[in-house]
Protein backbone atom coordinates (compact mmCIF):
# COMPACT_ATOMS: atom_id res chain seq x y z
CA UNK A 1 0.00 0.00 0.00
CA UNK A 2 1.12 3.35 -1.39
CA UNK A 3 1.41 5.52 1.89
CA UNK A 4 0.13 9.30 1.23
CA UNK A 5 2.46 12.45 2.40
CA UNK A 6 0.24 13.05 5.27
CA UNK A 7 1.24 9.33 6.64
CA UNK A 8 4.66 9.55 6.15
CA UNK A 9 4.87 13.41 7.94
CA UNK A 10 2.65 11.44 11.14
CA UNK A 11 5.46 8.67 11.17
CA UNK A 12 8.11 10.87 11.29
CA UNK A 13 6.65 12.72 13.92
CA UNK A 14 5.47 9.71 15.87
CA UNK A 15 9.41 8.54 15.51
CA UNK A 16 11.12 11.95 16.26
CA UNK A 17 8.75 12.07 19.76
CA UNK A 18 9.70 8.63 20.34
CA UNK A 19 13.77 8.92 19.91
CA UNK A 20 12.87 12.70 22.70
CA UNK A 21 11.06 10.76 25.02
CA UNK A 22 13.96 7.90 24.98
CA UNK A 23 16.68 10.71 25.37
CA UNK A 24 14.68 12.18 28.48
CA UNK A 25 14.37 9.09 29.58
CA UNK A 26 18.05 7.76 30.06
CA UNK A 27 18.83 10.88 32.86
CA UNK A 28 15.67 10.32 35.07
CA UNK A 29 16.92 6.65 35.37
CA UNK A 30 20.59 7.51 35.92
CA UNK A 31 19.49 9.88 38.66
CA UNK A 32 17.21 7.48 40.01
CA UNK A 33 20.18 4.81 40.11
CA UNK A 34 21.79 7.37 42.17
CA UNK A 35 19.21 7.57 44.52
CA UNK A 36 18.51 4.60 44.86
CA UNK A 37 22.61 3.94 45.55
CA UNK A 38 22.60 2.08 49.04
CA UNK A 39 25.90 3.93 49.91
CA UNK A 40 27.22 7.58 49.67
CA UNK A 41 30.62 6.90 49.23
CA UNK A 42 33.26 3.98 49.06
CA UNK A 43 36.52 3.44 49.82
CA UNK A 44 38.27 0.94 47.92
CA UNK A 45 41.26 -1.11 47.65
CA UNK A 46 42.91 0.05 51.41
CA UNK A 47 44.25 -1.72 53.83
CA UNK A 48 42.10 -1.02 56.88
CA UNK A 49 43.17 -1.03 60.22
CA UNK A 50 40.90 -0.09 63.30
CA UNK A 51 43.28 -0.49 66.68
CA UNK A 52 39.71 -0.46 68.77
CA UNK A 53 38.86 -3.68 67.18
CA UNK A 54 42.04 -4.82 66.42
CA UNK A 55 40.12 -5.49 62.97
CA UNK A 56 42.24 -5.31 60.30
CA UNK A 57 42.90 -6.15 56.43
CA UNK A 58 42.27 -5.29 53.04
CA UNK A 59 38.65 -4.06 53.26
CA UNK A 60 36.82 -1.97 51.69
CA UNK A 61 34.80 0.67 53.65
CA UNK A 62 31.78 2.69 52.51
CA UNK A 63 30.18 5.53 54.23
CA UNK A 64 25.76 6.11 53.93
CA UNK A 65 25.32 9.98 54.62
CA UNK A 66 27.33 10.54 58.28
CA UNK A 67 27.80 6.92 59.01
CA UNK A 68 29.98 4.48 58.36
CA UNK A 69 27.42 1.63 56.59
CA UNK A 70 29.59 -1.68 55.78
CA UNK A 71 33.46 -2.60 55.91
CA UNK A 72 34.04 -5.83 53.65
CA UNK A 73 35.94 -7.11 50.96
CA UNK A 74 35.40 -6.92 47.57
CA UNK A 75 32.34 -3.97 47.77
CA UNK A 76 30.47 -3.69 44.35
CA UNK A 77 31.62 0.01 42.99
CA UNK A 78 27.84 0.25 41.56
CA UNK A 79 26.48 0.28 45.28
CA UNK A 80 27.96 3.82 45.57
CA UNK A 81 27.39 7.35 44.34
CA UNK A 82 30.82 7.98 44.86
CA UNK A 83 34.21 6.04 45.03
CA UNK A 84 38.10 6.75 45.99
CA UNK A 85 40.52 4.38 45.32
CA UNK A 86 42.18 3.82 48.75
CA UNK A 87 44.86 1.78 46.81
CA UNK A 88 48.34 1.69 48.44
CA UNK A 89 46.79 3.74 51.70
CA UNK A 90 45.49 2.65 55.19
CA UNK A 91 42.44 3.59 56.26
CA UNK A 92 41.89 4.33 59.52
CA UNK A 93 39.78 6.10 62.07
CA UNK A 94 40.05 9.73 62.25
CA UNK A 95 43.04 11.27 63.81
CA UNK A 96 41.77 13.08 66.86
CA UNK A 97 44.25 15.74 68.18
CA UNK A 98 43.57 16.02 71.71
CA UNK A 99 45.38 19.15 72.47
CA UNK A 100 45.19 22.33 69.94
CA UNK A 101 44.62 25.41 70.07
CA UNK A 102 41.49 26.46 67.77
CA UNK A 103 39.31 29.14 68.98
CA UNK A 104 40.13 31.22 65.90
CA UNK A 105 40.34 34.91 66.89
CA UNK A 106 41.45 34.48 70.65
CA UNK A 107 44.99 35.03 71.43
CA UNK A 108 47.26 32.75 69.53
CA UNK A 109 44.16 30.07 68.84
CA UNK A 110 44.52 28.75 64.85
CA UNK A 111 41.69 28.14 62.13
CA UNK A 112 40.24 24.73 63.02
CA UNK A 113 39.89 23.33 59.93
CA UNK A 114 43.58 24.13 58.87
CA UNK A 115 44.71 22.36 61.55
CA UNK A 116 42.02 19.52 61.59
CA UNK A 117 40.38 18.23 58.08
CA UNK A 118 43.67 19.85 55.74
CA UNK A 119 45.84 17.61 57.86
CA UNK A 120 43.98 14.83 58.02
CA UNK A 121 42.58 15.16 61.58
CA UNK A 122 39.22 14.95 62.27
CA UNK A 123 38.58 15.84 65.77
CA UNK A 124 40.27 18.23 67.59
CA UNK A 125 40.40 19.01 71.69
CA UNK A 126 40.71 22.87 72.00
CA UNK A 127 43.36 22.90 75.28
CA UNK A 128 42.34 26.30 77.47
CA UNK A 129 42.10 29.17 75.09
CA UNK A 130 38.98 29.90 76.34
CA UNK A 131 38.25 30.02 80.55
CA UNK A 132 34.78 30.40 82.09
CA UNK A 133 34.83 34.36 81.16
CA UNK A 134 34.95 34.57 77.33
CA UNK A 135 33.25 30.27 76.76
CA UNK A 136 30.08 31.98 75.13
CA UNK A 137 32.29 32.41 71.31
CA UNK A 138 33.09 28.27 71.49
CA UNK A 139 29.86 27.93 70.05
CA UNK A 140 30.33 30.19 67.44
CA UNK A 141 34.01 28.58 66.17
CA UNK A 142 32.21 25.30 66.33
CA UNK A 143 29.38 26.17 63.94
CA UNK A 144 31.62 27.30 61.56
CA UNK A 145 33.99 24.23 61.13
CA UNK A 146 33.86 20.99 59.24
CA UNK A 147 36.23 19.43 61.93
CA UNK A 148 34.68 18.41 65.18
CA UNK A 149 36.09 21.00 68.24
CA UNK A 150 36.03 20.00 71.76
CA UNK A 151 37.54 21.76 74.81
CA UNK A 152 39.53 21.68 78.13
CA UNK A 153 38.15 24.88 79.79
CA UNK A 154 40.68 26.58 81.45
CA UNK A 155 40.99 27.89 84.84
CA UNK A 156 41.44 31.30 84.40
CA UNK A 157 37.86 32.95 83.37
CA UNK A 158 40.30 34.71 80.44
CA UNK A 159 41.90 31.60 79.33
CA UNK A 160 44.68 32.12 77.14
CA UNK A 161 43.67 35.75 75.72
CA UNK A 162 46.96 37.74 75.71
CA UNK A 163 50.23 35.15 75.87
CA UNK A 164 51.84 38.26 77.07
CA UNK A 165 50.32 37.98 80.35
CA UNK A 166 50.06 34.34 82.17
CA UNK A 167 46.62 33.78 82.72
CA UNK A 168 46.95 32.27 85.99
CA UNK A 169 49.47 35.48 87.65
CA UNK A 170 45.57 37.30 88.85
CA UNK A 171 44.76 34.50 91.62
CA UNK A 172 41.34 36.62 91.52
CA UNK A 173 40.29 35.27 87.97
CA UNK A 174 40.71 31.42 88.98
CA UNK A 175 37.21 30.74 90.14
CA UNK A 176 36.49 27.77 90.92
CA UNK A 177 32.63 28.31 91.22
CA UNK A 178 32.48 29.61 87.48
CA UNK A 179 34.85 26.93 86.31
CA UNK A 180 32.01 24.10 87.19
CA UNK A 181 28.95 26.25 86.53
CA UNK A 182 30.44 26.62 82.88
CA UNK A 183 31.79 22.66 82.57
CA UNK A 184 28.36 21.57 83.51
CA UNK A 185 26.34 23.34 81.09
CA UNK A 186 29.21 22.53 78.34
CA UNK A 187 29.20 18.72 78.82
CA UNK A 188 28.72 17.95 75.57
CA UNK A 189 31.59 20.31 74.25
CA UNK A 190 33.81 20.43 77.19
CA UNK A 191 36.04 17.23 78.17
CA UNK A 192 38.20 18.33 80.74
CA UNK A 193 39.94 21.24 82.91
CA UNK A 194 43.16 22.92 82.11
CA UNK A 195 45.86 24.69 83.88
CA UNK A 196 49.39 25.87 82.42
CA UNK A 197 51.37 25.39 85.29
CA UNK A 198 54.95 27.32 83.72
CA UNK A 199 56.50 29.97 85.96
CA UNK A 200 55.57 32.09 82.82
CA UNK A 201 52.02 31.40 83.28
CA UNK A 202 52.10 31.77 86.97
CA UNK A 203 54.33 34.84 87.33
CA UNK A 204 56.35 32.43 89.04
CA UNK A 205 54.29 31.45 92.00
CA UNK A 206 53.92 27.90 93.22
CA UNK A 207 52.06 25.08 90.68
CA UNK A 208 50.48 23.75 93.53
CA UNK A 209 47.89 25.98 94.50
CA UNK A 210 46.28 26.25 90.59
CA UNK A 211 46.36 22.55 90.83
CA UNK A 212 44.68 22.10 93.98
CA UNK A 213 41.88 24.46 92.64
CA UNK A 214 42.03 22.31 89.49
CA UNK A 215 41.31 19.24 91.62
CA UNK A 216 38.16 20.96 93.39
CA UNK A 217 36.61 21.85 90.12
CA UNK A 218 37.32 18.55 89.26
CA UNK A 219 35.45 16.70 91.81
CA UNK A 220 32.43 19.08 90.85
CA UNK A 221 32.57 18.06 87.95
CA UNK A 222 33.69 14.48 87.65
CA UNK A 223 35.74 15.48 84.67
CA UNK A 224 39.47 14.66 84.39
CA UNK A 225 42.35 17.31 84.87
CA UNK A 226 44.84 18.12 82.21
CA UNK A 227 48.20 20.45 83.69
CA UNK A 228 50.70 21.81 81.11
CA UNK A 229 54.31 21.00 82.33
CA UNK A 230 57.95 22.05 81.79
CA UNK A 231 59.50 25.40 83.62
CA UNK A 232 57.29 25.02 86.95
CA UNK A 233 58.49 26.24 89.78
CA UNK A 234 58.15 22.98 91.58
CA UNK A 235 59.97 19.41 89.99
CA UNK A 236 57.77 17.35 87.92
CA UNK A 237 57.77 14.33 90.32
CA UNK A 238 56.17 16.53 92.95
CA UNK A 239 53.82 17.66 90.04
CA UNK A 240 53.03 14.20 89.18
CA UNK A 241 52.41 12.66 92.49
CA UNK A 242 49.42 15.02 92.40
CA UNK A 243 48.00 13.48 89.91
CA UNK A 244 45.26 11.32 89.85
CA UNK A 245 43.97 8.32 87.24
CA UNK A 246 42.73 9.67 83.94
CA UNK A 247 44.76 13.16 84.74
CA UNK A 248 46.87 14.56 82.04
CA UNK A 249 50.05 15.57 81.94
CA UNK A 250 50.60 17.39 79.25
CA UNK A 251 54.17 17.98 77.56
CA UNK A 252 55.65 15.47 79.49
CA UNK A 253 58.63 15.30 76.87
CA UNK A 254 59.41 19.17 77.49
CA UNK A 255 62.89 19.61 77.18
CA UNK A 256 62.13 23.03 79.63
CA UNK A 257 63.27 23.12 83.68
CA UNK A 258 62.00 20.35 85.52
CA UNK A 259 61.44 17.49 83.24
CA UNK A 260 61.51 13.89 83.68
CA UNK A 261 65.16 13.79 83.03
CA UNK A 262 65.48 16.17 86.20
CA UNK A 263 66.27 19.98 87.11
CA UNK A 264 67.83 20.52 83.15
CA UNK A 265 68.04 18.63 80.16
CA UNK A 266 71.04 16.74 80.09
CA UNK A 267 71.93 13.90 77.08
CA UNK A 268 72.09 10.52 78.79
CA UNK A 269 69.78 11.28 81.90
CA UNK A 270 67.88 9.01 83.80
CA UNK A 271 64.09 9.04 84.12
CA UNK A 272 62.83 10.49 87.36
CA UNK A 273 60.90 7.83 89.08
CA UNK A 274 57.82 10.15 89.78
CA UNK A 275 57.12 9.24 86.62
CA UNK A 276 56.61 5.31 86.59
CA UNK A 277 54.79 5.53 89.55
CA UNK A 278 52.52 8.19 87.74
CA UNK A 279 51.74 5.66 84.98
CA UNK A 280 50.74 2.86 87.05
CA UNK A 281 48.75 5.03 89.03
CA UNK A 282 46.50 5.49 85.72
CA UNK A 283 47.83 9.18 84.82
CA UNK A 284 47.63 10.13 81.32
CA UNK A 285 50.79 11.38 79.17
CA UNK A 286 50.37 13.52 76.69
CA UNK A 287 52.99 14.61 74.36
CA UNK A 288 51.87 18.18 72.89
CA UNK A 289 54.90 19.14 71.25
CA UNK A 290 54.16 23.11 70.81
CA UNK A 291 56.85 25.34 70.28
CA UNK A 292 58.65 24.49 73.46
CA UNK A 293 57.65 21.35 74.40
CA UNK A 294 59.52 18.19 72.97
CA UNK A 295 63.43 17.74 73.00
CA UNK A 296 64.58 14.46 71.42
CA UNK A 297 66.62 13.48 74.31
CA UNK A 298 63.47 13.26 76.34
CA UNK A 299 61.57 11.26 73.49
CA UNK A 300 64.50 8.51 73.19
CA UNK A 301 64.72 7.97 77.09
CA UNK A 302 60.82 7.24 77.09
CA UNK A 303 61.13 4.59 73.98
CA UNK A 304 64.45 2.98 75.52
CA UNK A 305 62.35 3.08 78.80
CA UNK A 306 59.44 1.76 77.18
CA UNK A 307 57.67 4.58 78.71
CA UNK A 308 55.51 5.34 75.51
CA UNK A 309 52.82 8.16 75.47
CA UNK A 310 49.25 7.52 76.03
CA UNK A 311 48.24 10.10 73.26
CA UNK A 312 49.66 11.96 70.50
CA UNK A 313 49.34 15.29 70.32
CA UNK A 314 50.35 18.78 69.13
CA UNK A 315 49.52 21.90 70.58
CA UNK A 316 49.39 23.31 67.37
CA UNK A 317 48.57 27.19 67.18
CA UNK A 318 48.23 30.14 64.52
CA UNK A 319 51.68 30.85 64.67
CA UNK A 320 53.27 26.94 64.59
CA UNK A 321 50.45 25.69 62.08
CA UNK A 322 52.43 27.75 59.42
CA UNK A 323 54.34 24.02 59.08
CA UNK A 324 52.24 22.43 56.66
CA UNK A 325 53.34 19.00 57.71
CA UNK A 326 52.78 19.89 61.73
CA UNK A 327 50.65 17.21 63.10
CA UNK A 328 50.27 14.09 64.46
CA UNK A 329 51.42 12.43 61.49
CA UNK A 330 54.72 14.14 62.17
CA UNK A 331 55.26 13.40 65.36
CA UNK A 332 54.14 9.66 65.15
CA UNK A 333 56.95 10.18 62.18
CA UNK A 334 59.77 11.10 64.80
CA UNK A 335 58.36 8.59 67.45
CA UNK A 336 59.19 5.99 64.35
CA UNK A 337 62.27 6.99 63.76
CA UNK A 338 63.35 6.10 67.09
CA UNK A 339 62.09 2.51 66.56
CA UNK A 340 58.56 3.01 68.01
CA UNK A 341 56.38 0.48 66.19
CA UNK A 342 53.20 2.60 63.80
CA UNK A 343 50.54 0.43 65.28
CA UNK A 344 51.35 2.00 68.61
CA UNK A 345 51.28 5.32 67.16
CA UNK A 346 48.24 5.16 65.67
CA UNK A 347 46.88 4.08 68.94
CA UNK A 348 47.75 7.10 70.46
CA UNK A 349 46.44 9.17 67.54
CA UNK A 350 42.75 6.99 67.74
CA UNK A 351 41.43 5.10 70.44
CA UNK A 352 43.49 6.41 73.23
CA UNK A 353 42.53 10.39 72.90
CA UNK A 354 39.08 9.04 72.31
CA UNK A 355 39.26 7.29 75.93
CA UNK A 356 40.76 9.82 77.64
CA UNK A 357 38.14 12.10 76.55
CA UNK A 358 35.43 9.74 77.52
CA UNK A 359 34.11 9.57 74.16
CA UNK A 360 33.81 5.99 73.14
CA UNK A 361 32.24 6.83 69.86
CA UNK A 362 35.25 8.26 68.52
CA UNK A 363 39.03 6.78 67.87
CA UNK A 364 36.98 3.74 65.69
CA UNK A 365 36.06 2.46 62.74
CA UNK A 366 32.95 0.19 62.82
CA UNK A 367 29.41 -0.36 61.08
CA UNK A 368 26.80 2.03 62.35
CA UNK A 369 29.59 4.06 63.58
CA UNK A 370 30.31 7.98 63.43
CA UNK A 371 31.87 8.54 59.63
CA UNK A 372 34.88 9.69 60.02
CA UNK A 373 38.31 8.06 58.72
CA UNK A 374 41.65 9.28 57.79
CA UNK A 375 43.69 7.81 54.56
CA UNK A 376 47.40 7.58 55.47
CA UNK A 377 50.41 6.46 53.75
CA UNK A 378 54.47 5.84 54.34
CA UNK A 379 56.58 8.15 52.05
CA UNK A 380 60.23 7.05 51.27
CA UNK A 381 62.87 9.96 50.90
CA UNK A 382 65.51 12.03 52.54
CA UNK A 383 63.50 13.39 55.38
CA UNK A 384 64.65 16.03 58.63
CA UNK A 385 63.12 15.65 61.35
CA UNK A 386 63.82 18.21 64.40
CA UNK A 387 62.95 18.93 67.65
CA UNK A 388 62.09 22.21 69.69
CA UNK A 389 65.62 22.99 70.40
CA UNK A 390 67.16 22.71 67.18
CA UNK A 391 68.44 19.19 67.50
CA UNK A 392 68.01 17.32 64.22
CA UNK A 393 67.81 13.32 62.69
CA UNK A 394 67.34 12.21 59.78
CA UNK A 395 64.64 9.44 58.57
CA UNK A 396 64.41 7.37 55.16
CA UNK A 397 60.38 7.19 56.12
CA UNK A 398 57.43 9.72 56.97
CA UNK A 399 53.57 9.14 57.46
CA UNK A 400 51.59 11.18 55.61
CA UNK A 401 47.60 12.01 55.39
CA UNK A 402 46.48 11.36 51.66
CA UNK A 403 42.69 11.59 52.20
CA UNK A 404 40.38 12.08 55.25
CA UNK A 405 36.47 11.31 55.66
CA UNK A 406 34.65 13.78 58.15
CA UNK A 407 30.74 13.22 58.32
CA UNK A 408 30.65 11.04 55.60
CA UNK A 409 32.37 13.43 53.54
CA UNK A 410 35.38 13.09 51.51
CA UNK A 411 38.59 15.29 51.04
CA UNK A 412 41.46 14.14 48.98
CA UNK A 413 45.00 15.65 50.56
CA UNK A 414 48.47 16.48 48.86
CA UNK A 415 51.65 15.84 51.68
CA UNK A 416 53.27 18.69 52.10
CA UNK A 417 56.98 18.70 50.63
CA UNK A 418 59.13 18.28 53.09
CA UNK A 419 59.20 17.02 56.87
Amino acid sequence: MELSRRDVLIGATAAAAGVALASNLKPDLTQAQTMDARYDLLLKGGRFIDPASGRSGQLDVAFKDDRVAAIESGIDPGLAKKVESAAGAMVVPGVIDMHVHAVDGIGEAANPDRIGVSRGVTTLADGGTCGAGNFGVFKYVTAANKTRLLAWLNLSTIGQTDLRGGELILGNLMIVEDMVKVAKQNRETIVGLKGRLSTYVTGGASALWPLKLLQEASRETNLPVMVHVGDTRETLGEILEMLRPGDVCTHYLTSRKNNILGVQAYPGGKLIPQVFEARKRGVILDVARGRNHVGFPQMQATVEAGLLPDTISTDLTHPSSANLYYSPMMIATQFMSFGVPFEECLKQMTVNPARVMRRPELGKLEVGGIGDATLLKFEEGDFTLSDVDGRTRKTNKRLVAVGVVRAGAFTSLTPPPNA
